[in-house]
């Protein structure tokens, strides 16, 4: 194993250089795809994310973590209140940088298997975090958010001594060990099969359908379905903002996204959905990543487990996939349809004046 030279460390703004340097054995091509949305939309609000890359010259780099800057209204990123769980430390902050993930999925420290990942790792976050208190006197606070344990025991020396707020949360993911739905409700107790059934029967009763969709087409209707959802849960963003994000998602992740949507058979039309989610599908590892309904007119009929569990389960199978990552609510729910749950720690750190609390 190769291992990594300090002195090789470089920070880019260009992040179409940088993604032809690292190659596709470095970041797969869901989280290339990622890195590259997430560039546009912050280049749109004018602010300029930062790639710091270990590693020069032959036989390539050895590993990569992006740096984003966020503020308010957070349009792009999660507020750092939902990032850490509702914690009373985020109270009062506005802008920051989120180093590895803007929060929606697990923080990346991308290292190349030709080098040892913990001198590689060590080395990115090392200069990441560099170029955070560099900038400390205008940010309010950055965040490491949803690390594994292994991240987070290399961000943990990092960060000690500037009193950090750290948050466990879980995400669930049901295994795919089986070949067919039928498959997967038979490895279920009875119990658990009879109410996964009732579900199927009650969401077909209330004559609603799944049906894949072209996202890039229906963005501008669904936006208002996932601001719903972000209301409940305090997110005071613009139907525009949600239109925005699901644009970004249809241009950058074209067919590596799937898009299913509710409709009723009283709309034989397919002009007006009541519940969307959206799936990235990246090789064996699928990702539930965002949900929107209209509350009243999708309340009784058991949407939300039919089209977040069951339909994106069944295509997953369908696939051949592995593994179906279903996000970190509903927690219990998700368990007693087979889930199972890993823990994800969101470490972050006052700046600023916010550090003299």
């Amino acid at each position: 194993m190769s291992q990594p030279d300090d002195s090789h460390v470089t920070v880019s703004t260009d992040l179409f250089t940088v993604l032809r340097d690292v190659g596709p054995a470095l970041a797969g091509q869901i989280d290339q795809l990622e890195m590259m949305r997430v560039d546009r939309a912050l280049a749109a609000m004018g602010h300029v994310a930062r790639y710091v890359v270990v590693g020069a010259g032959k036989p390539g780099p050895k590993g990569l973590l992006p740096v984003y800057p966020v503020g308010q209204p957070y349009a792009v990123a999660p507020h750092p209140r939902l990032v850490l769980e509702g914690s009373e430390a985020t109270r009062g902050w506005r802008t920051g940088c989120y180093l590895g993930s803007l929060g929606r999925a697990p923080a990346m420290a991308a290292v190349s298997p030709a080098a040892e990942s913990g001198p590689v790792r060590a080395a990115l976050l090392k200069a990441g975090w560099k170029l955070v208190t560099e900038q400390s006197e205008r940010l309010d606070f950055a965040c490491f958010p949803l690390l594994d344990d292994e991240l987070l025991a290399a961000v943990l020396p990092l960060v000690a001594a500037d009193d950090p707020v750290l948050v466990e949360s879980n995400e669930a993911f049901i295994p795919v060990s089986f070949d067919s739905f039928p498959g997967y409700l038979t490895a279920r107790s009875a119990s658990r099969r009879e109410m996964i059934r009732k579900e199927q029967r009650r969401f077909r009763a209330a004559g609603l359908r799944v049906v894949e969709v072209d996202l890039s087409a229906w963005h501008g209707r669904l936006a208002p379905l996932l601001r719903n959802v972000e209301l409940k849960y305090g997110v005071a963003g613009t139907v525009q903002d949600y239109e925005n994000y699901l644009a970004s998602i249809a241009r950058t992740l074209g067919d590596q996204a799937t898009c299913l949507a509710v409709f009723g058979d009283d709309d034989p039309g397919r002009s007006d959905p009541v519940a969307f989610t959206v799936v990235w599908r990246q090789d064996k590892m699928w990702r539930v990543r965002c949900w929107g309904c209209d509350y009243e007119r999708t309340a009784g009929t058991y949407s939300y487990f039919n089209l977040v569990v069951y339909e994106p389960l069944r295509l997953a199978i369908e696939a051949g996939a592995q593994r179906l990552t279903l996000g970190r609510g509903s927690l219990e729910a998700k368990l007693a349809r087979g889930a199972e749950l890993l823990r994800l720690t969101s470490v972050a750190v006052p700046l600023g004046t916010m550090n003299t609390r």
